[in-house]
């Protein structure tokens, strides 16, 4: 039991390295990764173009000259420079809506990032149970080498049989391979998280989970996160841009107008005034208020039924943390209840169990314990999922 109590309090209370928190490699990956650099550099360049097209049309100047034929009939010269505007109101709502495509773009970069921080936080958590496993795995194979040593030595005394060697060998071999293959998932993992920092190498030693917030009852979780949540308020922007839109196209069915300077000169004489023009919308803008009206109602749709799912995504997920919580304490009680390896070795070395009925025990033994960082590993991926919006 103490070599049990030793290894949980190293797995769950202890942190023996110097290792990067999960925040200080979240802070390294806002600030060097390649894909947030790119998602950043779109942002920007859409708000520009967003900003893009809210003034009048550029201005139109026209000179001609007409040469008149003969000599003198004299030359004929025009000029006009003229101005078109829509109605006053448009250039409200076209500035109200590009307000709105603007804190969209916004939202969109931010719920790409939560999205690419949430992998990484998963992957750091991962990292932090292979840790424990580590652990675990190497104090396994420690303990089945000296079985497996104390056991060749009873063989080469003539005293012991070469089918129970042979389990005692298949343990070691077990306990190697389970070994070799955590140390090659925390190298993938190594490689992952290169990718995530834009380069920079990331050690993470810590066997020990972050400190859980505190969690409340799923309705009053599920209300912070939709409170939070990028996607809901990408489609609200939605729903108010499309509004804005239907409002600058009633606007645009209205008429325009053209005003400027207009100067004309023949045979000496001179002509100046003033040019005033009325655009009549008759054709152009035929069923685009329509158009933006339907727009409005998919916006709308979409954002009720992304509110249906998401909550249920997020129950999913409170449900995951639910009954990771229940099983780790089922798993803890068993363990406290299971006998430890030192008492199995004990109970061979004296003969009081067999070494079949040993490779049962310690394997099943080993099966709760892997179960047990399992669901610690489910729980805190499942809070990892539930304040994504946190990220």
């Amino acid at each position: 039991m103490k070599t049990l109590t030793y290894t949980l309090l190293l797995i769950l209370g202890l942190n023996q390295a110097k290792a990067q928190t999960v925040d200080s490699v979240l802070n390294l990956t806002k600030s060097q990764n390649k894909t947030l650099k790119v998602h950043q550099a779109e942002t920007d360049a859409s708000k520009m173009a967003f900003r893009t097209g809210l003034n009048p049309e550029n201005p139109t100047a026209e000179y001609e000259i007409l040469f008149g034929t003969p000599k003198d009939a004299g030359n004929q010269q025009d000029f006009a420079i003229t101005q078109r505007f829509d109605f006053p109101s448009s250039y409200t709502y076209r500035k109200q809506a590009s307000n709105e495509k603007i804190k969209q773009a916004d939202f969109i970069a931010k719920a790409k990032g939560q999205e690419l921080l949430l992998n990484v936080k998963l992957d750091w958590l991962q990292w932090v149970y292979l840790n424990q496993l580590n652990l675990t795995y190497a104090e396994r194979v420690k303990a089945v080498e000296k079985l497996h040593t104390a056991y060749q030595k009873k063989m080469s005394a003539g005293d012991g049989n070469i089918l129970d060697f042979n389990k005692i060998k298949l343990l070691l071999l077990e306990t190697k391979t389970q070994l070799k293959r955590n140390e090659q998932q925390k190298e993938q993992l190594k490689q992952k998280f290169v990718t995530y920092t834009g380069g920079s190498s990331v050690a993470i030693d810590t066997k020990v989970y972050p400190e859980n917030p505190s969690i409340p009852s799923f309705e009053i979780l599920d209300s912070l996160i939709e409170a939070n949540d990028p996607l809901l308020k990408i489609y609200a922007t939605q729903q108010t841009i499309a509004a804005k839109e239907t409002a600058l196209n009633k606007a645009l069915t209205l008429p325009g107008f053209e005003a400027g300077y207009h100067s004309q000169s023949i045979l000496g004489q001179k002509y100046q005034g003033i040019h005033v023009g009325l655009s009549i919308p008759l054709w152009e803008k035929k069923n685009a208020v329509k158009q933006k009206k339907l727009e409005q109602l998919v916006a709308e749709n979409r954002m009720t039924d992304h509110r249906l799912e998401h909550m249920q995504e997020n129950r999913v997920y409170y449900q995951q943390y639910e009954e990771a919580t229940y099983l780790l304490g089922e798993y803890k009680g068993l363990l406290d209840q299971l006998k430890s390896e030192p008492l199995l070795e004990k109970a061979l070395r004296f003969g009081e169990i067999s070494v079949i009925q040993y490779y049962n025990e310690i394997l099943s033994l080993y099966k709760t314990r892997d179960a047990y960082l399992e669901y610690g590993l489910q729980q805190q991926q499942a809070i990892a999922r539930l304040f994504k919006c946190k990220l």
